[in-house]
């Protein structure tokens, strides 16, 4: 499995959530259904590790104005 950098990880999570409101939108699964896939998709520590680490390396090398 290819490990994937912070700026990845949440990027593949947002379109993971993207499709997840198209299904949504276009009658493909029921609302519940869809709630459940996104608590899965944003209940990831995953995710969070990785949010966590792109605000730390912008706090601790901020970029110049």
């Amino acid at each position: 499995m290819v490990r994937l950098n912070p700026a990845e990880q949440i990027e593949q999570s947002y379109d993971l959530a993207l499709m997840a409101i198209a299904d949504y939108l276009t009658k493909e699964h029921d609302t519940a259904t869809i709630i459940h896939r996104l608590i899965r998709i944003f209940d990831r520590d995953s995710l969070r590790d990785a949010i966590t680490e792109l605000l730390v390396d912008a706090r601790v090398h901020p970029r110049a104005r």
